[in-house]
């Protein structure tokens, strides 16, 4: 089989990139759906500030001097979900290359060690949410279980879109 273009160091770096962007918008939403489940199953209510609203606020405030209005918290939140989402499914898709290690545990390892560094360490130290030390063992194992959600959703949908895009010739 015969590609019909040439494979340049510049086309899986943007491919690999591409894929990862759209792996990680995918991911995102699965890992939404997943703490609405779980929101549901555990009879919750979903929290009216987020650290993703949080940070659009700070943002907004920055730029504009003022917070998000209430009404586009909703859809400010959504953005900085999506675009949090789509830089880390980029940099999974672009480290991965060079590094397949990433790829052990087929996303779930990698989506842990993002729940780690996110809401376990980065989101605090920004000031989106409380130490972790002052946060319930259930908000910590629904941030575990979206994460790893996220990072198996991640690695599928990245595996199964490059083996559409760049399939392996058949042996003969």
């Amino acid at each position: 089989m015969s590609r019909p273009f040439a494979t340049t160091r510049t086309v899986v770096v943007a491919t690999d990139l591409i894929v990862g962007v759209g792996a990680g918008l995918v991911a995102a939403w699965a890992m939404n759906f997943f703490q609405k489940g779980w929101m549901r199953l555990a009879n919750q209510l979903e929290p009216k500030e987020t650290a993703a609203s949080k940070a659009a606020d700070a943002v907004s405030e920055e730029v504009s001097g003022a917070p998000v209005r209430s009404s586009n918290k909703k859809a400010a939140d959504s953005v900085v979900h999506y675009l949090t989402a789509a830089i880390i499914g980029a940099t999974y898709g672009l480290i991965g290359g060079p590094f397949p290690q990433l790829f052990i545990g087929k996303g779930s390892l990698f989506g842990a060690f993002v729940w780690a560094a996110a809401d376990e360490f980065a989101v605090p130290a920004l000031q989106l949410s409380p130490p972790p030390s002052k946060t319930s063992l259930k908000d910590h194992a629904l941030g575990l279980g979206s994460h790893v959600v996220f990072g198996i959703v991640l690695d599928l949908v990245r595996r199964k879109t490059n083996a559409v895009i760049s399939p392996r010739p058949e042996k003969s």
